[in-house]
């Protein structure tokens, strides 16, 4: 591929990409745009004519990344409705996202701006727990106590978020052996399966 095809064709694309990949090899503080445009076969003026600085790339790269798992997330429970289908459908979406780009959850969550856990205003984990809210409604759940569905929301993202990154690191390569793992762990273990009755209300 030429240089220019490059610049008219998705060298903004390429740049984002290799820069997660550089990233996860040597860390944030050894990328430098001069070494990106090295990789990307590339002059060393040209990813200024995308990113202004080493910043702006990297808050490209965390919007790139959160805008395909956004994606895979509400593709997941389309035609679901907000049941347990779909809840399991989301769950097994989530997991399998990492699992399939591993390169992406290295990066994102070791971004300082991901305040996640803490209030839920990470847009992915915005959406699961609006659609958790919707099915644990709909299956009959008290909602005017929120912290109890808190916990509930909480429990099932820790699971996955969890099953995820043991599935990054266990030593199997067959992404497919992976998928049907997952699959049988969430629907064993996946917390709101376990039915309302089990779960305890203060």
């Amino acid at each position: 591929m030429s240089k220019k095809t490059y610049h008219h064709g998705n060298l903004q694309g390429l740049l984002i990409e290799k820069s997660i990949e550089m990233i996860n090899e040597n860390g944030t503080e050894a990328l430098s745009m001069r070494k990106l445009a090295t990789a990307c076969g590339v002059s060393h003026t040209a990813p200024y004519a995308h990113f202004k600085d080493k910043d702006e790339l990297l808050n490209a790269v965390e919007v790139h990344i959160t805008k395909k798992f956004v994606a895979i997330l509400k593709e997941s429970v389309e035609g679901a409705g907000a049941t347990p289908e779909g809840l399991f459908n989301l769950g097994f979406a989530y997991v399998m996202f990492f699992v399939r780009n591993p390169q992406y959850h290295k990066f994102i969550f070791s971004r300082s701006s991901i305040q996640a856990w803490v209030d839920l205003s990470y847009e992915p984990y915005g959406f699961f727990k609006s659609y958790m809210f919707e099915t644990l409604e709909n299956l009959g759940y008290p909602m005017d106590d929120h912290k109890p569905l808190m916990s509930i929301v909480v429990a099932n993202l820790s699971m996955v978020h969890g099953l995820a990154s043991l599935m990054i690191m266990a030593d199997i390569n067959d992404v497919a052996e992976k998928e049907k793992w997952v699959q049988e762990i969430l629907s064993e273990n996946y917390l709101i399966f376990g039915g309302k009755e089990n779960v305890r209300f203060s």
